[in-house]
């Protein structure tokens, strides 16, 4: 596992970040915080840089009937039921910090519409490159999809 893992889910005009809490099985789950941020370098930034000085907070594993009941912080933010929802229109970039590299990965749909990595387009960066840096990178993929723009702003 990466040294440090954020992600970015982007939908209608807006992006959602929660904090990712370490199960003691080594699991990892989106918690609460979850910041929203506009498609901005300054406020992806700043969401991002909140998101990072969090860690990743340690939790008990959660028991099968907890798992059942879990309820996505993400999926609340957004107003969305399911992920399933969420996925139609949304992209969600997984940024992994190792010691050699940082490296983001870039959902894609599979052929029926769900989200998937397993092919997924990424990025690579240099570990010692500046956060602005891969911000401004995930911004300009975001900005050439004209699916995750705000509802209000499409033609």
């Amino acid at each position: 596992m990466a040294a440090q893992t954020a992600m970015i889910f982007v939908r209608q005009g807006k992006a959602y970040l929660s904090v990712m809490a370490l199960t003691e099985c080594g699991v990892l789950i989106g918690i609460d915080p979850v910041y929203t941020a506009t498609l901005t370098s300054e406020a992806l930034l700043t969401a991002l840089e909140r998101v990072l000085a969090a860690g990743h907070p340690r939790i008990p594993h959660p028991t099968e009937e907890e798992w059942r009941r879990l309820r996505d912080p993400v999926l609340r933010a957004a107003r969305v039921k399911s992920w399933r929802a969420f996925s139609q229109h949304s992209v969600v970039y997984t940024i992994g910090w190792t010691e050699q590299a940082v490296i983001v990965y870039i959902s894609q749909l599979d052929h029926l519409g769900r989200a998937e990595f397993a092919s997924a387009k990424k990025l690579s960066f240099a570990k010692d490159t500046p956060l602005r840096t891969i911000v401004e990178a995930i911004l300009e993929d975001v900005h050439s999809r004209p699916e995750l723009q705000a509802e209000g702003n499409k033609p």
